[in-house]
């Protein structure tokens, strides 16, 4: 095996540092693009929120950075979240099937409208926690799917 002359280290490590340091300089924000699968029917509305911490995820929608719903018919999947800077995100949404505004449940607290959380997490037993569903949100262009679950009715 060939063993790399000491100047050819040195030069790979300084270009590595100096692309680095020219890195800071750049702008990272990262667009957020969420493509939606799952969907049992096209009524209604998709209602989203989107965190940055666990404060509050997933379901207080004044803790979110932002928190929005969109017509089925607005939201052409995949659909933008917009600009947000690197870091880790989570994302909840649900389908709002009947319009008014929130994820409705039985008498038993099981939702009868889809949702959905980035990552995919498996739910069973209540909504998964901030990190089961945090994804890092970097570079141009960042693209999530999420699954939708439905459990009961729509």
């Amino acid at each position: 095996m060939k063993k790399f002359p000491l100047s050819v280290l040195a030069l790979i490590f300084l270009t590595n540092l100096l692309c680095l340091q020219s890195a800071k300089g750049i702008d990272s924000s990262s667009n957020l693009t969420v493509s939606i699968a799952g969907l049992k029917s096209h009524k209604g509305k998709i209602c989203f929120s989107l965190f940055d911490s666990n404060k509050g995820f997933p379901g207080d929608k004044k803790k979110a950075l932002e928190a929005k719903c969109v017509k089925i018919k607005d939201a052409s999947v995949p659909f933008s979240l917009g600009s947000v800077k690197a870091g880790s995100y989570a994302v909840a949404m649900f389908h709002d099937v009947n319009d008014d505004g929130t994820l409705n449940r039985n008498v038993l607290g099981i939702p009868t409208e889809g949702f959905g959380f980035s990552g995919n997490p498996r739910v069973i037993t209540g909504p998964p926690k901030f990190n089961e569903s945090a994804v890092i949100v970097a570079g141009r262009n960042t693209n999530i799917d999420i699954q939708f679950q439905y459990f009961l009715g729509h």
